[in-house]
């Protein structure tokens, strides 16, 4: 096994989906690789990190005062055994449905928690393997083509990144196409700014978000993948991704510069299908 593959497959590895057989390959590997065992070390870290941040986010926390008054109205119903009366009968119901909506609540937060971390590292993977490093497994295509096949929002995505002269100076366009990593399709705008490349990556997120309805899309500066820098915004449908191994400020204020054009691109696309 080569270090690129180990890279393939390092989330597989740590999510314990991998065949014994391949799972044997990637421990080999590791046995003679530093820089791949600091590689999952850092994976490892980030996962334990977003885990952590999540079970303890204060909202979803249940509130203290509201589970001393849960737990003692259900002892004095326990304790009053058959003899409920009506009011009581709805007041359980409604004790019994507010729990269940906090952890309906607390689920779909895990699950858009899970789906941010899968589309970072997507990001992140598809700047570092198609950007930087040319090793995809599947052919790239041309923008326009992608565009009628898959995703209308491919369609004069170089003009949306480009063409309000919002961008910082000295950017400028490298190349532009569509491609895939793990089984994700993204329309891929590369530029290049202080010697660093840019990767600009718009993707299709129909059915995880609800969000960016209204037009007012928030910016935000993602935690840091494999030493990139991320940020991204998203419209009901897609999400953008800006990413690079620029400062986080550099990086942030692209996404910036971006975020009014390519968001009134998409959303008009939106609009139409």
């Amino acid at each position: 096994m080569q270090c690129r593959d180990f890279h393939k497959l390092a989330d597989s590895y740590l999510s314990d989906e991998l065949l014994v057989e391949t799972n044997h390959d990637v421990i080999k590997h590791l046995e003679s690789c530093p820089a791949c065992r600091k590689e999952l070390a850092a994976r490892r870290g980030l996962r334990a990190k977003l885990r952590s941040g999540f079970a303890n986010a204060p909202d979803l926390q249940i509130n203290e005062e509201f589970q001393g008054r849960l737990t003692a109205h259900l002892r004095e119903v326990a304790l009053s055994r058959g003899r409920l009366s009506g009011a009581k009968v709805i007041a359980i119901a409604a004790s019994v449905l507010i729990v269940v909506a906090l952890g309906v609540i607390a689920v779909q937060q895990g699950w858009r928690s899970q789906s941010v971390v899968a589309l970072n590292e997507s990001a992140a993977g598809d700047h570092r393997d198609c950007a930087l490093n040319h090793r995809l497994d599947e052919a790239r295509i041309d923008l326009e083509e992608a565009g009628r096949k898959y995703d209308r929002a491919y369609i004069n995505l170089v003009n949306a990144v480009m063409s309000e002269g919002r961008l910082p100076s000295g950017i400028e366009l490298v190349g532009a196409h569509s491609c895939v990593f793990k089984g994700r399709r993204f329309g891929h705008v590369i530029l290049k700014y202080r010697g660093q490349l840019v990767s600009v990556l718009v993707t299709n997120i129909e059915g995880q978000n609800d969000a960016g309805a209204t037009g007012q899309n928030e910016i935000t500066a993602d935690a840091e993948v494999e030493n990139f820098r991320l940020a991204h915004f998203e419209t009901t449908r897609h999400a953008v991704y800006v990413v690079s191994g620029l400062s986080e400020s550099e990086n942030l204020s692209i996404a910036q510069a971006l975020e009014p054009s390519l968001s009134r691109h998409i959303r008009d696309v939106e609009r139409a299908t």
